[in-house]
């Protein structure tokens, strides 16, 4: 849908749209003012992160390689639980029941509220809680800090206080009680092991003495670590000596490779620098081919110079290629990374010589060496483990003893002095906005199911039957006639308009036109005065008939008496100049309806109304003829083959798209082709229905002609 068109549907409807936006800001701001307001204290508190004051005895030994073979050695002993851990217990069951008994929730039957009603997320319990402002707690973390936000909210001022300040003293005593029981139960674990500790340790000191006395030594492990040391020496050489080798190999390769490379079409630069013989060469052979192609150009193939260069440059050819492969044979890098590669692979054997002897040396120590050694670690081990269960056996007296909490009260929620909620401003900013989105919403809807016509436009589906005018809704007179109204008025244009058409349309001069619509209402007996009235004007005898029969109202535009009229013609009670009055506007008779018959239809299907037609043709210009609408009643079907064309008048905003498809069958199958369309009533719109008052200037404004 274009921009104008959406534009025209939101100023159409814009009533819908004004009436959406008054009840959803008037819903929300009075929604505001009957919720009960929710008051909200916060209080602060800050946890420590998460660390080891204990012992985890099994990734002690683990990390030392220790096996000692005490089984259930290990705990961990820590001391607030992180950030995201205490959010959730501070919205637990049991802290939250703490907390309720404390400050004495009681819901309005008396009891303890639940834990449940306090915490529990959603939005059926959010939504309730809005609506019947009840007590709730809310936790947060501020990002990236170790501060925990506690929000209590409660309709009560000092109840919001004194929950969120509560639960902060709760999380800070549960926090304490928890570290001590944590540390004591450390303290009995820690007890048990020592014991077993010390046992081990006293066994293996007297093993280690035993060893010694039956051995008969002092300290193999100094000859041990000797030989070791060398050991790990000639390893690092021999490595060392291994890499070296291998640079050297590869740096003779990429030589051997660069020297394959050489030829007389590619030559390194380090070659022509090394061999000056190479480089006269090279650039001899040059000049020879520039020669060569400089006489090829201006002479033949069989020249005598021509063959005496080519014979030229193959000789020079040819002794380039010689020399190249004498420098690759006698390269002097060649050389010195040969003798380097011999002189390391001679190292290397040595190496390999020597760390043999050593191996052999080191696999020929007493298998006492070994033994005293597994003593010594097995009671290094002991000692070691007994040191450290004696100092944290220490450290953990010192921390149940002092025990503090790793949670602080940052900062103490105070009373409110002013509620969170309802946010009225805020409240009634989003039912504007609602209520305009909504409004315009429901004008598109609207719009959708309107069947009615609307516009000029509207009118393009009903080809090949054309638009032969439109009139606009006048405001302020209840009978809008052109008979009074100043030639330039756009009422009286738009009836100049349907005039002119019904001149012109036609090959033949029309005689008589009938005008009828849809259903009641709709401004068929006004199109019919005005369209007489601007008829007359030109200078016709014009004659209009109401053969309305049932609601005739011709008379009472005209101020006419309705005594004798076409009922009574057609009756034969009384003769057509009896009928045919008179009236100010000069050229323009009237027939009014008469009395009213008891067969309406039944005069209209007379024989008579064919003689009456002919007689007034023959004696007025023009005969427009009024009749019942042709939806209600068949009056205009019998008529309009009787005529010279049918007009039919639709009302805009009012006349549907059905009933003028209905109209339109109705027609057809009687075998009658209207003549046009007139659409009455149609709404002055800014753009282009509003030419002519834009034309005559600020003399016939919309307010005083049309609406």
């Amino acid at each position: 849908m274009e921009l104008t068109r959406i534009w025209d549907v939101i100023r159409r409807r814009k009533w819908v749209i004004i009436q959406a936006l008054v009840l959803i800001t008037l819903v929300a701001v009075a929604g505001s003012y009957m919720i009960t307001p929710s008051y909200e204290a916060s209080s602060q508190i800050m946890i420590k992160q998460p660390k080891k004051s204990g012992i985890d005895m099994g990734r002690l030994f683990q990390s030392k390689n220790i096996n000692i073979g005490l089984s259930g050695l290990s705990t961990i002993i820590t001391t607030s639980p992180g950030v995201d851990i205490n959010k959730i217990l501070a919205t637990s069951r049991p802290i939250i029941n703490r907390m309720v008994w404390k400050v004495q929730l009681r819901d309005e039957e008396g009891d303890l509220v639940t834990a449940e009603s306090l915490t529990c997320a959603g939005m059926t319990p959010t939504i309730k809680r809005r609506l019947f402002s009840r007590p709730h707690i809310k936790i947060s973390q501020y990002q990236d800090t170790d501060i925990l936000r506690i929000m209590a909210i409660s309709p009560d001022p000092e109840q919001a206080m004194m929950m969120a300040n509560t639960l902060s003293e709760i999380m800070v005593d549960e926090n304490q009680s928890q570290m001590r029981t944590e540390y004591r139960s450390a303290r009995i674990f820690l007890q048990g092991q020592i014991e077993t500790v010390k046992d081990r340790y006293d066994r293996a000191l007297r093993n280690l003495t035993d060893f010694r006395k039956s051995s008969q030594t002092i300290d193999l492990a100094v000859e041990t670590k000797l030989a070791a040391e060398k050991m790990a020496e000639l390893l690092k050489e021999k490595e060392d000596n291994v890499i070296d080798l291998a640079e050297a190999r590869a740096k003779l390769n990429r030589l051997k490779e660069e020297l394959a490379r050489q030829s007389p079409e590619f030559l390194s630069a380090s070659v022509l620098q090394e061999n000056p013989q190479i480089e006269i060469l090279k650039r001899r052979l040059t000049d020879l081919r520039i020669e060569f192609s400089q006489a090829t150009t201006d002479l033949t193939e069989s020249h005598p110079q021509v063959v005496s260069l080519r014979e030229q440059i193959k000789t020079a050819e040819t002794e380039l290629e010689r020399e190249i492969e004498t420098y690759r044979a006698s390269a002097p890098h060649l050389t010195a990374l040969q003798r380097q590669v011999a002189a390391l692979e001679a190292h290397l054997r040595g190496v390999n010589e020597d760390i043999e002897k050593y191996s052999k040396t080191l696999g020929g120590l007493p298998e006492k060496a070994f033994n005293q050694a597994n003593l010594d670690m097995d009671l290094n081990a002991s000692q070691g483990v007994y040191s450290t269960l004696l100092d944290y056996m220490h450290q953990i007296g010192i921390a149940e003893a002092v025990t503090l909490s790793d949670i602080r009260i940052v900062e103490p929620a105070v009373k409110p002095l002013s509620p969170v909620s309802p946010n009225k401003l805020l409240n009634g900013v989003l039912g504007v906005v609602l209520g305009l989105f909504f409004g315009i919403g429901l004008a598109f809807i609207v719009e959708y199911v309107d069947d009615t016509i609307r516009t000029p436009d509207d009118m393009r589906e009903f080809r090949p039957v054309t638009l032969i005018g439109t009139v606009h809704r006048v405001r302020k007179e209840k009978i809008p006639l052109i008979s009074g109204k100043d030639p330039n008025d756009p009422l009286y244009e738009a009836y100049r308009k349907i005039r002119n058409y019904l001149k012109f349309v036609e090959e033949k001069p029309l005689g008589a036109i009938l005008i009828t619509c849809a259903g009641p209402g709709e401004g068929k007996s006004t199109t019919v005065v005005n369209l007489g009235i601007s008829v007359s004007r030109e200078g016709k005898h014009v004659v209009i008939v109401d053969l309305d029969l049932r609601r005739p109202v011709i008379h009472q535009y005209l101020d006419l008496p309705n005594d004798v009229g076409m009922s009574d013609i057609l009756q034969g009670t009384a003769p057509i100049d009896e009928a045919i009055q008179s009236t100010p506007i000069q050229g323009l008779n009237v027939i009014t309806s008469g009395s009213p018959p008891p067969d309406p239809g039944g005069l209209i299907e007379s024989h008579h109304m064919g003689w009456l037609l002919s007689e007034l043709k023959d004696r007025f210009d023009f005969v427009i003829m009024d009749s019942a609408p042709l939806l209600v009643k068949s009056d205009a079907l019998i008529l309009a083959k009787c005529v010279d064309g049918t007009i039919v008048v639709l009302e805009s905003g009012r006349t549907t798209h059905r009933a003028i498809y209905e109209l339109i069958e109705s027609l057809t199958q009687a075998g009658v082709t209207p003549m046009g369309f007139v659409l009455n009533k149609l709404p002055i719109e800014k753009g282009k229905h509003d030419y002519h008052q834009r034309y005559y200037g600020m003399k016939y404004l919309p307010e005083k002609t049309a609406e």
